[in-house]
C-alpha cells in the first residue's frame, strides 16, 4: 500500500518539525514581511491554521520575493525567498520525500545531502588522483543550471518516484510560482527552479541523477557538487571522450548546456575545485583565498566593549570544519601563525586602551580560542600565554618583519621532526601495571593506582589504548568515549596478540564481502596472493640492504653471504612474476615454497647480524621459548592488532583471505596483509633493541613485564614513524590503513591493480 505522503505533510507534528528547522536557520521572511519572531509570537495558532489550509486543500503559496546578490564578475545572482509559512511547508515536504529520493542517488553526488558535503568531495578527488592515478582532469560548469532546468522533465522524474497525486501538485506550485521584485513587478517562472526554495536543492540533485548514472556506468572519475563537477581520467583520450559524452548527454537528454570554458589539462598542471587548488598530489589554496581568510580572521576579532570572542571562535570553527580536514598541516600552521599575530595585536591594543585592567581577564576570554593545526592545538596553552605576555602598557620597539619571520619559521623547520615525534608519543596509551584504574576526565584519560593519579593521556592525539597487564579496571566513560571517537582498546596477552578488542560497533560491507568472494572466480584472489608474497620478500631484501650499509667492512660473517642471499631472494621475486596458475590452491603451494626459500635466506642473514649480540638459532613461529623469537612474536602480535583494525575500517571481511586458506574463527585476511609490514614494523625495531644492548629478559618462556613494555613502545614508535610513501610523507600506521583500503578498492574495481607496500632502505 502506497504511503499517503500529503496527509503526513498536514500533520501538526511534521509542520512543527519543519518550523523548528526554519527557525534554527534564522531564515529571513518573504513578500508578506512576516518574520521568524512575529510568526513565533502566535505559533500554535499559525501552525494550526497552516495544517487546516493544507488539509482542506486551500493552501496556496505566496509568490517569491526576488533579491539580488553580487557575483564575482560584476554580475548578480537572483534569489527567490519564500515566506516563513511556505518555508515551513516546504521543509516538511522535504523531510518526507528526501529519504525516498536520496536512497536512489549515487555516491558521486556530494551537495545538499546528509553525510556528504564539500570535504568528502575533495577527499574523493584526492582518492582518484592518488589511489587511482588519474592524470587528466576535465573541468566543467553547467551554464545557468537552476535557471534552465526543464520543468516538464523534472516533474516526470518526480512522478516516477513520488506516487501521491496530492503532493505532486503542491511541489509543482512551488516550482511554477512567480516572483516579485522590490518594485512589486511580477516575473513568471516558465523554466528552471527557484534558487532560495527549500526543496530546490533536492530537486536539482534529482534532475542530474540520470547524468550521474551515465557517468558511473562509463566508469569515469566523476565528482559532482551541485552543478559544479569535474572528471578525472587515466588518459588524455579518455578525458576527451568524457567531455564529448558529457556535452551530448546534457544537451540531448537533459536540455542543459555547458559553459564555453570547459577545459582538459594534466592534473600536475594544477586546477581548482570547490575552492581548493590541486597540483598533482598536493592540495593548497590560492594566494587570493589565503588573503581572504586572513582578512576574515582579522576582521572578526572585535573586542569592543563586550570582551568576547564569540564571532571569532565561530569563524575559526567554520574554517576548521572545511579546510582543517583538507589542507596540509603546514598551511594550517601558516593560518595559525596569522591567528596568533592577530590575537597579539588586538589584545595588546585593548590592554593599552584600558579595556582590560588585569591580564587575568584576558586569560578567561582566550580560553575559548581553538587553533587549526595539530601543532598549535598541542601547544595552545603555551601560545596563548605568549599572547598575554606580549601585551604591554607601553609599546616596545617593534621587531622588523623580516627578523620576526625568521624567528617564527626557522625553529619550526629545525624542530619539525622533533615535533612529529612528540606528536606521535601521544598516540598510544600503554598500561602494563596490574591493578590500576583507567578513567576519563575533561582533559584526558587518567591512570590511577590505589587512588593516586600516575599518568594522564591528553585526548587530542590519542589513537589507541593497549592493556598489557591483568587486573586492570576500566570505566564505562572511557569505553564510551573511545567508541565515539573510534579509538580501539586492545587487551593484549603475554604473546603480544590481542585476546579482546573494544571497537565501535560496525560490520563488514555486504557489497565488499561479495567482491571478496568473487575474487576467487575473477582471478583477483591469485593477484593479491602473489602481491602479498612478493611484497614480503622485497621488504626482507630492503631491510637486509639497510643493515648492509652499516655492516660492510666490520661484520665479516654477514658480508660474506650477503650478496649471495640477496641475489637468491631477488630471483625468487622474479619467479613469482612467472606464475600464471589460475587454481588458487596450486598457486598457494608454489607461493609458500618460494616464500619459505626466501625466508630461509633472510633469517640466515639475520642470524649472522645478531650473533655478536645474542644467541639466535633461527625463526620459530609457534611455541618459541628463546628471547629473539619471543620478542618478534610479541611485536607481530601488536602489529596483528593494527592490521585487523585497518581491515575492519576498510569494510573488508577479515575471514575471507587469499594467500592463507580461510580457517574457522581465524581472521586469515589479517595473516595475508601483515606479510607486507612485518620487516619494517616489527623486525627493524626489535633488531634495534637487541643491537643497542637494551636489557631484555625472558622467564619461564615468557617476556617479563618491562621487556614487553619496551617491545610495545619500540614497535608502536616505529608504526607511527613518518616515511616517504609514493611521494608523500605519511606515518606507517596511515600506510597500513591505506593498503587495506587499496585491497578493498582493487576488489571492487575502483583501481586496476594492487601495489604492495615496500619499505625504503
Amino acid at each position: 500500500m502506497e504511503r499517503e505522503l500529503y496527509k503526513e505533510v498536514c500533520k501538526i507534528e511534521n509542520l512543527l518539525s519543519g518550523w523548528s528547522k526554519v527557525k534554527e536557520k534564522g531564515a529571513a521572511g518573504g513578500i508578506d514581511s512576516v518574520t521568524i519572531e512575529s510568526f513565533e509570537s502566535d505559533l500554535e495558532k499559525n501552525i494550526k491554521e497552516l495544517a487546516e489550509q493544507l488539509s482542506s486543500y486551500h493552501y496556496i503559496p505566496e509568490p517569491y520575493q526576488e533579491i539580488k546578490i553580487p557575483k564575482d564578475d560584476n554580475e548578480f545572482r537572483s534569489l527567490s525567498l519564500p515566506t516563513i509559512k511556505d518555508k515551513i511547508v516546504q521543509q516538511a515536504v522535504k523531510d518526507i520525500i528526501e529519504p525516498i529520493l536520496d536512497r536512489e542517488f549515487l555516491d558521486v553526488s556530494y551537495a545538499y545531502r546528509q553525510n556528504k558535503g564539500p570535504v568528502k568531495a575533495i577527499c574523493r578527488v584526492s582518492h582518484l588522483i592518488l589511489n587511482e592515478k588519474r592524470e587528466w582532469v576535465t573541468l566543467c560548469d553547467i551554464d545557468k543550471y537552476f535557471e534552465t532546468i526543464n520543468q516538464d522533465m523534472l516533474f516526470f522524474m518526480l512522478s516516477e518516484r513520488i506516487k501521491d497525486d496530492k503532493l505532486l501538485p503542491l511541489i509543482r506550485l512551488w516550482v511554477k510560482m512567480g516572483k516579485v521584485d522590490e518594485k512589486m513587478r511580477w516575473k513568471d517562472a516558465d523554466r528552471g527552479i527557484p534558487q532560495g526554495s527549500i526543496v530546490s536543492p533536492l530537486l536539482s540533485n534529482l534532475y542530474l541523477h540520470p547524468f550521474d548514472k551515465m557517468m558511473v556506468e562509463k566508469r569515469f572519475g566523476y565528482v559532482r557538487y551541485a552543478d559544479d563537477f569535474i572528471i578525472l581520467s587515466l588518459t588524455e583520450e579518455e578525458a576527451y571522450r568524457a567531455l564529448k559524452d558529457t556535452k551530448w548527454f546534457l544537451e540531448k537528454k537533459l536540455k542543459l548546456k555547458l559553459n564555453p570554458g570547459s577545459t582538459i589539462r594534466k592534473v600536475e598542471e594544477g586546477f581548482e575545485f570547490l575552492g581548493i587548488h590541486f597540483r598533482g598530489a598536493e592540495k593548497s589554496i590560492s594566494k587570493e583565498k589565503m588573503d581572504e581568510l586572513r582578512e576574515r580572521i582579522d576582521g572578526v576579532i572585535d573586542l569592543g566593549n563586550r570582551k568576547t570572542l564569540k564571532n571569532f571562535t565561530e569563524t575559526i570553527e567554520g574554517i576548521s570544519r572545511y579546510y582543517g580536514r583538507i589542507l596540509s598541516q603546514g598551511i594550517l600552521e601558516e593560518l595559525d601563525e596569522w591567528i596568533e599575530e592577530c590575537l597579539k595585536r588586538h589584545f595588546n591594543k585593548a590592554y593599552q586602551n584600558g579595556l582590560f585592567e588585569k591580564k587575568e581577564e584576558m586569560e578567561t576570554i582566550l580560553s575559548s580560542v581553538n587553533f587549526l593545526s595539530q601543532k598549535y592545538q598541542l601547544f595552545s596553552k603555551k601560545i596563548l600565554r605568549g599572547v598575554i605576555s606580549y601585551c604591554r602598557r607601553r609599546r616596545e620597539k617593534p621587531v622588523s618583519d623580516a627578523i620576526a619571520k625568521t624567528i617564527r619559521r626557522d625553529p619550526i623547520r629545525k624542530k619539525k621532526r622533533e615535533y612529529q615525534k612528540l606528536e606521535s608519543e601521544g598516540f598510544e596509551l600503554l598500561i602494563n601495571t596490574p591493578g590500576v584504574f583507567i578513567g576519563k576526565t575533561r582533559r584526558g584519560i587518567t591512570v590511577k593506582e590505589r587512588g593516586i593519579k600516575k599518568h594522564e593521556a591528553p585526548l587530542l592525539n590519542l589513537k589507541n589504548i593497549s592493556i598489557l597487564s591483568r587486573g586492570v579496571t576500566i570505566s564505562s566513560n572511557v569505553v564510551e568515549y573511545c567508541a565515539e571517537k573510534g579509538i580501539p582498546i586492545d587487551f593484549v596477552g603475554f604473546d603480544g596478540r590481542p585476546y579482546a578488542k573494544v571497537y565501535p560497533l560496525q560490520s563488514p560491507s555486504a557489497f565488499l564481502g561479495i567482491a571478496q568472494l568473487k575474487a576467487f572466480d575473477n582471478g583477483k584472489a591469485c593477484v593479491l596472493a602473489k602481491c602479498f608474497t612478493s611484497g614480503k620478500i622485497r621488504n626482507q631484501i630492503n631491510l637486509t640492504k639497510y643493515y648492509s650499509k652499516y655492516r660492510k667492512g666490520r661484520d665479516e660473517d654477514f658480508t660474506a653471504i650477503f650478496d649471495e642471499k640477496v641475489t637468491s631472494m631477488e630471483s625468487l621475486v622474479k619467479e613469482i612474476r612467472t606464475l600464471h596458475e589460475k587454481d588458487l590452491e596450486v598457486l598457494r603451494g608454489k607461493l609458500f615454497s618460494i616464500e619459505g626459500r626466501a625466508s630461509s635466506c633472510y633469517w640466515e642473514l639475520v642470524e649472522k647480524m645478531l650473533n655478536d649480540d645474542i644467541e639466535f638459532e633461527g625463526r620459530i613461529r609457534k611455541g618459541a621459548k628463546d628471547l629473539v623469537n619471543s620478542l618478534l612474536n610479541y611485536g607481530y602480535g601488536i602489529l596483528y592488532s593494527k592490521i585487523w583494525e585497518a581491515i575492519l575500517k576498510a569494510g573488508l571481511n577479515p575471514y575471507i583471505s587469499y594467500l592463507h586458506k580461510s580457517q574457522d574463527g581465524k581472521p586469515t585476511l589479517v595473516f595475508d596483509l601483515i606479510e607486507e609490514f612485518r620487516q619494517q614494523a616489527v623486525d627493524r625495531p626489535v633488531f634495534s633493541l637487541i643491537t643497542k644492548g637494551e636489557k631484555l629478559e625472558i622467564e619461564n618462556g615468557f617476556l617479563i613485564d618491562e621487556t614487553r613494555k619496551k617491545v610495545a613502545e619500540k614497535v608502536l614508535e616505529r608504526i607511527h614513524t613518518i616515511e616517504v610513501f609514493r611521494g608523500e610523507e605519511k606515518r606507517l600506521s596511515q600506510i597500513i590503513k591505506e593498503q587495506a583500503k587499496a585491497v578493498a578498492n582493487f576488489l571492487e574495481g575502483k583501481i586496476s591493480h594492487y601495489r604492495p607496500y615496500i619499505g625504503k632502505w
